[in-house]
């Protein structure tokens, strides 16, 4: 008869399928393939032998009729062996967590209350949910000798599915198949070519042509009906489902991911009132200066200096009437609280997400969680060939002279700083293409010819959206470089666990992203108003580039444009790469299977087929996932205060994301290995030094590239007497003049009469200059000292305010809840307590029957 298809048991029926391994079988004339075949023989008489039952598939019995499956089943005395070997938490039999329930009235019984009914449509409503999640037991350590003490009600669900996986592959990594150092794990035989894939199965199907979810549906089923699919984008995740069928691992990432979207709401909320409030001002500020000549100030009506050598001419600064304006809705009053205010929340963020860590670590039995010892790494153990003995172990182990570890690092170090100067000649090379393409817009186009057209396309304008444009794409590309770039400079450096390899991986993949990503942002933030000069001083690039100057408005439209092409370019891109690609990847591997046995409808698609058929989950994939979010991190804190909409694009991105990964994980990739994890590691730290260089950032930006220290200085000390205390008169106020006699040679615009009223004899320029006829011309005025003193003091100011803010949130924070310490405590002692009765009460039931025994004649 015919098995089912979806069947997860040998042919018996009876023995659980714990492990999968995939190998293709070759010609029996090729040697490579005899050698391959005789180790893959070795290995399985060695699995055997540690008490582990396999059965095989031949290729003839699957769809592609090459394939062969090996499956691993591990039997209820090996489970028990392992782990306590694993020290493994399992529940007690003796009594169940009880949740003491204090009862709350006034003011927050109001609250609670009203938050209840705000999230209550985001609550999951399925039985299914409660009925698959945990109870809450108390747990210790497994140990055979008190067996007794733990809820043992059925040996087959005792341990998870998730459980018995991580022990067969704990059993299948420890085996040897040869005679060789390294001739150890299921890894390094998969390296060899022995095998192809080895993983655990998912539990079933995910969909079926039923419209609701039924009572007795499979885990990934419900997964994915509650959480993968897009129906649900609003609801709260399972973490608890998600924990028991994905493991640790990958549900703390996704907890972590949750929790982060889940905060982003409030600086969504902030940062969209502060831009609606910013472009309302807008049309009642100083930008109106800027667009209409007929304003009392009559600053449109501005003759300004020409933009490059020559081929530039003057031009009226109400053309720049778009760009002063979007320039405002990223630039005014506002923006300064709001940056506070993201700095504030950054810290918040992450002393909360300790808390709500050390909470998981409670819920998830981690809190006491000791790492596995990390196993040596195949590479390590293949080109180390020094050995030394292992004190606590009393192993000899490959060992890595110091000599060669700082040689390999020095390189690595060089080799790092190497690339990090490719991606600063990157953009470089856009700064470049900036002063070219910026002076062809300038000669090329007619904005009085464009019409309604024109006061948005200018030379400014498309030279900003086209560098923009240019620079995602340069570092889209990049990103691929130096993806392959750390990966081979970590290998170079020999890491001798998974762990240590992780950690080096993700110092260099962090620095080179982090200098990729933002590297242009810093030189429009804080460089590009600085270098250029001023006319009749200009400064030039190798002598021949005269460099590219900011707006009459400022940089910080155009670092708000940057920001935001890159940040939504990126965001997008991820996501169709991670929806369609993963996608195709499995369409096209299930219908080729399917193609070669069209006509054998004898082969029934198995269970284990399909899953070979998803896509590896490999273990760096969790790493791309969070360095892509780190990475958000730093365009929502870093720069805030040039785009206060960022959280707002990070909210909707993250929404999109749980449910895209949500759906790979249970749709298009093999199930992965529940790995134990505790907390997000490294990820951690990387965090906080975002935050904490984000209240740098910001003020910088505010007092470099912003305008509001120098209009605040105006307001208090130079606003115009007829206008007193207001900043009316500031546009003109900041505009120097300059006598176009002084131009040097190669600066004289060839076209000197642009408006048809005679050569241009004066000329304007942003700048705190004092005019032509003093003395000294052309030197720094009173103001832009006043100017410069202002942004220092509110540089030193803020950044120690913030800081001792943060600092003060730190203290008062606690990242472990008191209540939840006193817990922990309390069921230590409980646990403690209820092992020694339960010992107790064995010993005196051993002694009653050997009294009754004695006395039996």
């Amino acid at each position: 008869p015919q098995r089912p298809k979806t069947t997860l048991y040998f042919h018996d029926g009876v023995r659980y399928i714990d492990y999968v391994i995939a190998y293709e079988q070759g010609d029996e004339g090729k040697s490579e393939d005899g050698k391959v075949e005789e180790l893959r023989r070795k290995y399985e008489e060695n699995l055997k032998e540690k008490g582990l039952q396999i059965e095989h598939e031949p290729k003839e019995e699957s769809q592609d009729q090459k394939t062969c499956f090996v499956k691993v089943h591990v039997p209820w005395e090996i489970l028990l062996r392992n782990a306590e070997r694993m020290k493994m938490k399992m529940p007690l039999k003796e009594e169940k967590v009880e949740e003491q329930k204090k009862g709350s009235s006034g003011m927050c019984s109001c609250f609670g209350s009203i938050y209840r009914k705000m999230v209550s449509p985001c609550l999951l409503n399925s039985e299914g949910v409660e009925e698959r999640e945990e109870p809450d037991y108390y747990t210790s350590e497994f140990v055979r000798d008190k067996m007794d003490f733990f809820d043992i009600k059925d040996e087959k669900t005792f341990f998870t599915n998730s459980q018995r996986s991580r022990i067969a592959y704990r059993l299948m990594s420890e085996t040897r198949f040869g005679t060789k150092r390294i001739d150890i794990g299921i890894n390094n035989l998969i390296g060899e070519g022995g095998y192809l894939a080895a993983f655990p199965l998912h539990e079933g199907k995910h969909k079926s042509s039923e419209s609701k979810i039924p009572a007795n549906a499979n885990l990934r089923r419900l997964l994915y009906w509650e959480w993968a699919r897009w129906g649900r984008w609003y609801k709260f995740q399972p973490l608890d489902l998600i924990r028991l069928y994905l493991g640790d691992k990958v549900a703390i990432y996704f907890a972590w991911l949750g929790f982060y979207t889940e905060a982003l709401f409030y600086p969504t909320f902030v940062g969209f009132i502060v831009f609606i409030y910013s472009i309302i001002a807008c049309l009642y500020n100083h930008s109106q200066e800027v667009c209409d000549e007929t304003y009392p100030t009559y600053a449109g009506n501005l003759t300004m200096c020409p933009l490059c050598d020559e081929d530039c001419s003057y031009w009226k600064l109400k053309t720049s009437c778009l760009a002063s304006r979007i320039t405002y809705v990223f630039d005014n009053e506002a923006t300064i609280f709001f940056a506070v205010f993201m700095s504030m929340w950054a810290t918040m963020f992450l002393e909360f997400w300790k808390r709500r860590q050390f909470q998981l670590s409670y819920e998830w039995d981690l809190v006491d969680y000791d790492e596995e010892r990390d196993l040596i790494r195949p590479e390590y153990e293949a080109q180390v060939t020094r050995e030394r003995l292992n004190p606590i172990t009393g192993d000899m182990e490959p060992y890595l002279s110091t000599k060669d570890k700082y040689t390999r690092t020095c390189f690595s170090l060089v080799t790092v700083f190497f690339w990090i100067l490719v991606i600063i000649a990157a953009v470089f090379a856009i700064i470049v293409y900036r002063l070219a393409i910026s002076a062809i817009f300038a000669v090329s186009i007619d904005l009085s010819s464009l019409g309604a057209i024109g006061t948005f396309a200018t030379p400014a304008m498309l030279t900003t959206i086209t560098a923009s444009l240019l620079s995602l794409i340069v570092i889209m590309l990049l990103n691929k470089v130096y993806e392959k770039v750390a990966l081979w400079l970590t290998e170079l450096e020999l890491p001798r666990t998974q762990t240590e390899f992780e950690d080096r991986f993700t110092f260099k993949m962090f620095c080179f992203q982090f200098v990729n990503f933002y590297s242009y942002l810093f030189y429009i933030a804080f460089f590009k108003s600085t270098i250029t000069g001023s006319p009749g001083n200009y400064n030039y690039l190798f002598g021949e580039w005269r460099w590219e100057e900011c707006d009459a408005g400022g940089c910080m439209y155009e670092l708000s444009i940057q920001l935001i092409i890159i940040m939504f370019g990126k965001q997008l891109w991820n996501n169709i790469v991670e929806l369609v690609l993963p996608w195709a990847q499995t369409k096209y591997r299930q219908w080729k299977s399917q193609k070669v046995s069209a006509e054998m409808k004898d082969n029934e698609y198995t269970r284990w087929e399909q899953d070979y058929d998803l896509n590896q989950f490999k273990e760096m994939d969790l790493f791309y996932e969070y360095l892509e979010m780190v990475i958000q991190f730093g365009f929502v804190t870093l720069f805030v205060a040039a785009f206060p909409l960022a959280p707002v694009l990070a909210l909707i991105n993250n929404i999109i994301e749980i449910r895209l990964d949500a759906n790979k994980f249970i749709c298009e990739l093999r199930r992965p290995l529940a790995h134990k994890c505790s907390d997000i590691g490294a990820w951690y730290y990387l965090l906080e030094f975002i935050g904490n260089l984000a209240v740098v950032t910001n003020a910088f930006t505010i007092a470099i590239t912003s305008e509001a220290i120098p209009k605040l200085v105006y307001y208090y000390v130079y606003s115009l007497e007829i206008y007193p205390e207001s900043t009316y008169g500031y546009v003109n106020n900041s505009m120097s003049y300059f006598n176009t006699s002084d131009f040097d040679l190669r600066s004289v615009p060839n076209n000197r009469d642009p408006f048809g009223e005679g050569n241009v004899t004066v000329c304007r320029y942003p700048g705190y200059l004092s005019p032509p006829n003093a003395n000294p011309p052309y030197a720094f005025t009173t103001q832009y000292w006043h100017n410069i003193a202002g942004k220092l003091a509110f540089i030193i100011v803020v950044e120690h305010v913030v800081f001792l803010l943060k600092r003060l949130l730190d203290y008062l924070i606690p990242d472990r809840p008191r209540k939840l310490r006193d817990k922990i405590r309390r069921e230590h002692f409980l646990v403690q307590n209820m092992m020694f009765k339960a010992e107790t009460d064995k010993l005196r039931q051993q002694f009653s029957r050997k009294i009754i025994l004695h006395r039996w004649p």
